[in-house]
């Protein structure tokens, strides 16, 4: 690299001996760095514990892991190696809990706070923004104190009356909505084209399952777009575009390697590293194109491929990149260095700053590319959120590694209850071979098989079976106990999730599980905000007031992290809004019951005007008779379930008369038969004032009471059937009936009896 102050010529050979020995520390330097954040890592343990949580998540443990002829392995001190399967006999099923845990906690997340039809920011105003000199000035208490309220003093010597000075404030701050808003929409844009929801959803997946989800952005690319635009003729025609755009994107928590003093904070670490990998088609394209170094790429063309992390410790998705050994690994640095090493790796530094923030691609052990951050206060474009923090690491500790205990217990003993399945499903045979002897020298037992015994031998004493005892329900109440386990640790509940699990027997009891659930929700919805939304969104706003090309789009604006808790408080409002809309119906309460169901429908998304009658739909209702009163409707029903009764009662001493046609003969039995019938008259009664009873309720609870009247209806019908049925049968029974003549004849004008 030329020096500064050099004006012509080629530099001295000195000058490019500088040039290289500075280069040369520079790259030491950082891959010292590296080596530094890699060990660190490596030695945390936390890579471990990703296998596992990872195995954890597929099935896997070591009871099945011989199972899976891929990638299985179980990682040992410097590599790994396939694990043999060390038991000859039993059970390795693994019913698989965390898998659907996990996938079903992150989908409940990724709904709430990413919504299709709501953004979980805004970008709002600052309470006071930038009004310039002139308003700026009249806010002030010196330019306002004993002013005239017709003549404010300017500071330009001019004079404004109040009422000019409010209308100027509120246009100020009209104008600076209105900017806000567009940048918003700018904001917007740039999220969609990158699909933001679904980078998001990726990293949600990664923070439930292991702990940790990764998101970097805003980060350049080129991309062409194609717009239609009119010329000066007046034709329409296509016009290709080269455009640099900010995009966002996940990182795999297995290629991202934070400084090792950034404590539970990547932000308050000085550097960060980012592995991804190369082709060397797409590392040749690099050559030539602006602050790439063309003697650096040759060179690791040169080398080949190097690899500086364990091949295997990656997610299951990124394992075949690891394997394809035609990859370079390219490393992007980002943090503080010094400004004469980065002027050696062809980067120029204006500022006379000893240090810099600096952004390195690194390929082998080659700087490529240098360039100065673009952030003014050197951030990096990096974010992390946990699922729940640890002390004293930027890691997270995600469902899998929560359940791991329950899932444990409900493995083992599901294991055990397939081995006990096994073992009672038949019995075990014990034989004396004293005396006893197959026929065809095998002593395996099947049916229809011939044995030779000696005449002394008992053979029914030769055979025992014993038979192992089922323990079907022990076995059942463990796996029962280690699905309680996981939904205690993790606070969120299988039935809320859309998995079979036991519903509480009250609503008061289910309100409660709602809302142990929902704080869980809440709390990682104040993770998203604080750790992803703030300061992403901030980046992109910043990017847009230093790269946006139009104004309109550029103002004093601040950024609101708390659309995703307002998107948790709606689904919970949503929940609460049911109770609401039945409480309004009470007319105690004095709620609308039609500005109730208008909100609970806007909570689900839903125009209430599409619900609302038409004119002529309301025409047809005004000329309908208005219905009664549940009071009035009630008591009319009680008279006519009072004259009801009535009538049963008289039809049942009808009956009892009748029974009184000889009472001499049929005296016992008719007074049975009126003592019964008297007891289902009262039984009827009993019937007709629990209908009454609930009618009285729905009438309290604004049910339909048409429904109520036809089952109080439908009641009485059948007791009056069974009356009339009853006492029938009695009459019957207990008339005198005709003697009955033996076989053979009486003489005539006699019966046998006489």
């Amino acid at each position: 690299m030329v020096a500064k102050d050099a004006d012509i010529g080629e530099p001295p050979e000195d000058m490019e001996e500088i040039q290289r020995a500075l280069y040369a520390s520079l790259c030491e330097a950082v891959i010292a760095r590296r080596k530094e954040a890699i060990d660190h890592r490596s030695n945390s343990g936390i890579e471990q514990e990703w296998i596992e949580d990872d195995e954890a998540y597929e099935g896997i443990d070591d009871g099945n892991r011989h199972e899976y002829a891929n990638g299985a392995t179980k990682p040992l001190a410097g590599g790994s190696a396939p694990l043999k399967r060390d038991r000859a006999y039993g059970s390795t099923v693994v019913p698989n809990i965390t898998g659907p845990y996990v996938d079903a906690a992150a989908a409940r997340i990724g709904d709430m706070l990413l919504p299709t039809d709501d953004r979980n920011f805004a970008l709002d105003p600052t309470p006071i923004p930038d009004l310039g000199e002139v308003v700026r000035g009249l806010l002030t208490e010196q330019g306002l104190a004993g002013a005239d309220p017709g003549a404010v003093p300017m500071p330009d010597g001019s004079t404004m009356t109040l009422e000019q000075v409010e209308a100027k404030v509120q246009e100020t701050k009209a104008e600076a909505q209105r900017k806000a808003d567009k940048a918003q929409t700018r904001v917007d844009d740039w999220l969609t084209e990158c699909d933001y929801h679904g980078e998001m959803r990726a990293v949600i997946d990664d923070c439930a399952r292991v702990g940790s989800g990764i998101v970097k952005g805003p980060h350049p690319v080129k991309r062409k777009t194609k717009r239609w635009e009119v010329g000066p003729d007046g034709m329409t025609a296509l016009v290709i575009k080269e455009e640099y755009v900010p995009i966002s994107k996940r990182v795999s928590y297995w290629d991202f390697f934070p400084d090792k003093d950034c404590g539970s904070d990547i932000h308050e670490g000085d550097y960060c590293f980012e592995r991804d990998r190369l082709s060397a088609t797409k590392l040749k394209a690099l050559k030539g194109q602006p602050g790439y170094l063309e003697d650096a790429i040759e060179e690791v063309l040169k080398q080949g491929p190097i690899r500086h992390t364990q091949s295997g410790k990656s997610d299951r998705s990124d394992r075949k990149n690891d394997d394809n050994t035609d990859l370079f690994e390219v490393w992007y640095y980002y943090g503080i260095i010094k400004s004469e090493e980065l002027e050696a790796a062809g980067c120029e530094c204006e500022d006379d700053a000893p240090t810099v923030y600096a952004i390195l691609t690194i390929v082998n052990d080659l700087i490529i590319r240098a360039r100065i951050n673009p952030a003014v206060d050197g951030s990096m474009p990096y974010d992390l959120i946990p699922w729940k923090r640890r002390s004293g690491m930027p890691w997270g500790k995600g469902v899998a590694r929560e359940i791991r205990t329950p899932q444990r217990i409900v493995t083992a003993a599901t294991r055990n209850l397939m081995n006990n399945a096994g073992l009672s499903s038949g019995p075990q045979i014990v034989y004396r071979k004293s005396g006893l002897r197959p026929r065809n020298n095998k002593w395996e037992i099947h049916p229809n098989k011939f044995w030779e015994a000696e005449d002394e031998v008992d053979v029914g004493k030769a055979f025992v079976a014993v038979t192992f005892p089922m323990l079907l329900a022990e076995l059942e109440r463990i796996i029962m106990l280690g699905m309680k386990f996981a939904e205690d640790v993790t606070g969120l509940p299988m039935l809320l999730q859309g998995q079979q699990g036991k519903a509480p027997d009250t609503v008061g009891g289910l309100t409660i599980l709602n809302n142990n659930a929902n704080a869980v929700l809440r709390r990682i919805a104040r993770l998203f905000d604080s750790c992803i939304t703030e300061p992403h969104i901030r980046r992109y706003y910043e990017w847009l007031m230093e790269y946006g090309e139009n104004p309109d789009e550029k103002g004093d604006c601040q950024v609101n992290a708390r659309g995703s808790s307002a998107l948790v408080e709606r689904d919970i409002q949503t929940q609460e809004m049911i109770q609401v809309l039945q409480l309004s119906a009470n007319p105690a309460y004095g709620w609308n019951p039609k500005k109730a169901a208008a909100e609970y429908l806007k909570s689900r998304r839903f125009d209430p005007s599409t619900f609302e009658y038409t004119e002529e739909e309301q025409a047809k209702l005004a000329e309908q008779e208005p219905p009664k009163a549940p009071v009035v409707q009630a008591a009319e029903i009680r008279a006519q379930s009072a004259a009801q009764v009535a009538e049963i009662r008289a039809q049942v001493d009808m009956a009892t008369d009748k029974n009184d046609v000889d009472r001499d003969m049929v005296y016992s039995q008719a007074e049975m038969a009126r003592v019964n019938n008297e007891h289902q008259a009262r039984m009827a009664e009993l019937m007709v004032r629990k209908e009454l009873a609930m009618l009285e309720y729905a009438s309290k609870n604004q049910l339909k009471l048409n429904d109520v009247k036809a089952q109080l209806a439908q009641t009485a019908a059948k007791i009056k059937s069974t009356e009339r049925l009853a006492a029938m049968n009695t009459t019957a029974q207990f008339l005198p009936k005709p003697p009955v003549e033996p076989p053979g004849r009486a003489p005539a004008g006699r019966s046998f009896q006489q």
